[in-house]
């Protein structure tokens, strides 16, 4: 009995430890998991802006257009991808101070086999992407076995990753995603460099698909060892038969709601290339390469903040989330003002320096590129809430009907207006979806605003009214060379960023705003 009592108190000494956590800094957290972002995702937008130019000119217009086509194609596969990482992600950010380590070891084990059970099925798919690439793509016959090849590395690549975000998504589910600071960005730079001797030896599309294969291994071994570092309890416990088809019922409407998006979201190259040919779509993908950068450096610092709205999400606090919902949504519209304003006026003049003469849409194709990225952050920005809800079944059919109203319209739009008429039908399809997430959130987590409709509504018509002054500029200002905009382009980023500021934002969210970055103690690691 003695005995019994000493190896049970044993067992609850540590348990009796683990109950008495330090409060964790939500905002912290965030502050740091978003400069993890920016620096990993600035890093990488470096890379492209140097590498680029190597690429086209190694590969050639026609080319790089069809290698666009090939990246987005990739995406296609991923309706095979059941998510089940993504759950595990927003699962651990609910669960991590309410249960025990063995169970989120269990779950881990889950959503492991999850993966392996789906892995053949996306492999199938793959090889029968790569077969017909050549056709999609629209190519001529001595290209078709180059164009298989390279797809199928890529689609090696899409399976590479697909595993190592188990560790990814247990790092960020324990909010520590900003562990991995500074190493990313070094594998950007590791994989450019790769990328630009592969072009200059004359490797083409096949040399930049292994190259896509090294950076996935490389990325993920790494990932896996900062976990194996910084997460005490990771590792793979008992699961059963149940458990694993409960994160495959949520995977379900995962694998569903990753399937739609990717035909709203991730198609525009391929139905671009497949209606009016590859050289169409290299334009497309060089006028749009800025403001996608300022996308992806703003999403990723909201990305940053999603775990803490996980935790939030668990212990139902709906004031907070509606708080952090406003805060960055305010952001967004002051960054989209900005940035938007900085990329209509100086885009052209940016390509010709970058790239050379020939590659820029147009000023009206510019603008219309502009608002359409400026639309994706705001229904990314909600749909992340969405998705950490884990509640996906109405916002996967939303998604079919904008992309069908998309798809539908592109086909007679892109015939009639070429990259305009991509624009326009991106813009109309994805309307009806970001409706409805609004609504959704107001009913799902309460989300609700204090302020009244015409201050809701100025944000907006303040930066209509900034990008449309802009885009008056366009035809009127001369063009620029490298010195003039190295002095142009901050300047005119920051007299923006100002007067949507004072203009643009209310009063309230000001306020909210500077309370919360004075709450964040910027050189503290944690």
């Amino acid at each position: 009995m003695i005995k019994e009592a000493a190896i049970l108190s044993k067992h609850e000494a540590p348990a009796e430890k683990v109950k008495i956590k330090e409060k964790e800094n939500l905002k912290q957290r965030a502050y740091l998991n978003s400069v993890s972002s920016f620096i990993e995702y600035g890093g990488t937008q470096i890379v492209g802006l140097v590498v680029s130019p190597f690429i086209v000119g190694g590969l050639g217009k026609s080319m790089y257009g069809i290698w666009q086509m090939l990246m987005q194609m990739t995406g296609y596969a991923k309706f095979t991808d059941s998510r089940a990482t993504q759950v595990l992600k927003w699962t651990v950010a609910k669960k991590k101070d309410q249960k025990s380590e063995e169970e989120l070891r269990r779950d881990v084990s889950s959503v492991f086999f999850v993966i392996v059970f789906t892995m053949p099925i996306a492999m199938l798919v793959g090889a029968v992407i790569s077969w017909y690439a050549p056709n999609l793509a629209n190519v001529a016959p001595e290209y078709y076995s180059i164009v298989r090849i390279a797809c199928s590395l890529l689609m090696l690549t899409l399976v590479l990753y697909r595993v190592f975000d188990l560790f990814e998504s247990v790092l960020r589910g324990m909010n520590l995603g900003y562990k991995r600071m500074w190493f990313r960005a070094g594998i950007s730079l590791f994989g450019g460099l790769l990328k630009v001797l592969a072009i200059t030896l004359g490797f083409g599309l096949i040399g930049l698909g292994v190259v896509q294969v090294l950076i996935s291994i490389t990325t993920g071994v790494t990932i896996y060892l900062i976990v194996r570092k910084h997460v005490h309890w990771f590792g793979f416990g008992k699961t059963n038969f149940k458990q694993i088809m409960y994160f495959s019922r949520l995977s379900g409407w995962n694998m569903a709601n990753t399937t739609t998006t990717t035909f709203l979201l991730g198609s525009d190259k391929l139905l671009l290339g497949m209606v009016a040919g590859p050289v169409l779509v290299s334009s497309y993908a060089l006028t749009s390469f800025m403001p996608l950068a300022i996308q992806g450096l703003v999403l990723s610092g909201v990305s940053g903040i999603m775990p803490g709205i996980g935790k939030l999400l668990g212990s139902k606090e709906y004031s907070k989330i509606t708080m952090a919902w406003g805060n960055v949504n305010g952001l967004i519209y002051l960054l989209a003002a900005a940035f938007g304003v900085t990329v209509l006026l100086f885009n052209e003049a940016f390509l010709n320096i970058w790239v050379g003469d020939g590659h820029f849409s147009g000023n009206v194709a510019n603008a219309l590129i502009m608002m359409m990225i400026i639309q994706d952050m705001f229904v990314k920005h909600d749909g992340f809430i969405i998705n950490a809800t884990l509640d996906l079944k109405k916002k996967t059919y939303y998604t079919v009907c904008a992309a069908a109203i998309y798809i539908a319209l592109g086909y007679v739009f892109i015939n009639k207006f070429g990259i305009t008429g991509l624009c326009i039908s991106v813009i109309l399809g994805k309307f009806l979806l970001f409706y409805w997430q609004r609504r959704f959130l107001k009913s799902k987590v309460q989300l609700s605003q204090s302020l009244s409709f015409l201050v809701e509504l100025r944000p907006l018509l303040v930066m209509v009214a900034m990008l449309g002054a802009a885009f008056y500029l366009t035809s009127v200002i001369p063009k620029f060379s490298l010195v003039q905009l190295f002095g142009l382009v901050p300047i005119t980023f920051l007299l923006s960023f100002f007067i949507f500021y004072w203009l643009g934002l209310p009063a309230e969210i000001r306020k909210s705003l500077m309370h919360t970055i004075r709450a964040i103690k910027f050189f503290k690691s944690a």
